[in-house]
């Protein structure tokens, strides 16, 4: 079989549909993606009555999973996932290939390495004999063109770029965590073959670092109390109110950073949409940061970058200053035991006052609860 690349993963599934089954996968690059393909590719084998066994070649002996390796299926073919590869590569001799070689009706081993030298007999043997699948690095993934059509393709759904960005937003990039989503939402729209922006914010549950942004966004949408009816479905969720606070200072800071940014780099406001963004975006932390851009900024997703820019419009850069003091205050207040909902609602309507001063007078002035 020849080499797949990631977007022709789905001919690995339609070969082995037809019996076409190689005696070993190798998936070679990104860990996550590899493992989540494996993973299809397992249950797609195991669906077509195939044994599966798993085998952590990390916990047991050489000398044990040679063993396993040579016990014979009682029915058909056994597959083999194979876990941390790595600790065996030492293993693996001109023997083995020729034990791989002959039973290659019977057995298949699934793995997936990082990186792998193009001379290794693994690597080797998976180009002439096996099928070798060469994935992005962790850098390069591209769940918004991949990842996630696939997984929605498996339910008979589709959703639009604006979607899958505000699911990405909310969820990050681990992707069990996208394909825990993806299945609820499926489920949740039921019929209906197309998932909207307003499913996804009604269903989907936000990683803790999205917390601030959600609760910021239904401030600008339905002022203090919008973000305190999202505050109490967090509070729900289990995240502690320390949690919350110190995910909105960090979210503050950054917020105050963008607003630098926009000030040297006006031409990031313009961005009509996200792709355009997200290219400027790099260039300009590059030349504005040539070694490398405050830590605040270092792990900002360019999505919610992208969805900050509005926002950071919104807050004169003279408020930020009492922004901050306000957070402290909070901080106190609630170590000392007041109430979550009441104490960040009140710095909510804080916020309200900011906006309402900014639209009514040509300049910010102190504002105090």
């Amino acid at each position: 079989m020849p080499v797949f690349k990631r977007p022709h993963f789905e001919k690995i599934i339609a070969l082995a549909e037809k019996g076409r089954i190689a005696p070993l996968y190798l998936f070679l690059g990104d860990q996550l993606v590899g493992q989540e393909l494996l993973r299809r590719l397992w249950q797609k084998l195991g669906e077509l009555g195939h044994q599966l066994e798993e085998l952590d070649l990390g916990e047991v002996s050489w000398e044990t999973a040679w063993n396993r390796l040579k016990t014979p299926a009682l029915i058909g073919r056994k597959v083999f996932h194979l876990k941390n590869p790595s600790a065996a590569l030492n293993h693996l001799t001109p023997a083995f290939f020729s034990f791989l070689e002959k039973h290659k009706a019977r057995l298949s081993l699934c793995l997936v390495l990082e990186a792998l030298k193009e001379n290794h007999p693994l690597y080797l043997f998976a180009l002439e004999k096996g099928v070798l699948v060469p994935l992005p690095s962790p850098r390069k993934r591209d769940l918004l063109k991949t990842e996630i059509p696939e997984i929605l393709a498996a339910f008979n759904k589709k959703m639009d770029r604006q979607t899958a960005e505000e699911l990405l937003f909310l969820v990050g990039e681990d992707l069990v965590a996208l394909e825990q989503e993806l299945t609820k939402l499926s489920l949740y729209v039921g019929e209906r073959a197309v998932i909207t922006v307003e499913d996804v914010r009604e269903v989907v549950s936000p990683h803790a670092e999205s917390a601030p942004y959600q609760l910021l966004e239904a401030f600008w949408r339905e002022g203090a109390a919008g973000a305190l009816n999202v505050l109490r479905g967090l509070l729900l969720q289990g995240l502690y109110p320390l949690v919350i606070l110190a995910t909105l200072v960090t979210y503050f800071k950054r917020l105050f950073l963008i607003k630098e940014i926009l000030a040297r780099a006006e031409a990031l406001a313009r961005s009509r949409d996200f792709s355009s963004f997200k290219n400027l975006y790099a260039q300009v932390l590059k030349e504005l940061f040539p070694h490398r851009p405050p830590k605040e900024l270092q792990k900002l997703h360019p999505y919610a970058a992208y969805k900050m820019v509005p926002q950071a419009q919104k807050v004169p850069q003279e408020a930020f200053s009492q922004i901050f003091k306000e957070l402290l205050a909070l901080d106190a207040k609630l170590k000392r035991g007041g109430l979550p909902e009441e104490e960040f609602f009140l710095f909510f309507c804080f916020l309200e006052k900011v906006m309402r001063a900014r639209r009514e007078g040509p300049r910010f002035q102190a504002i105090s609860l």
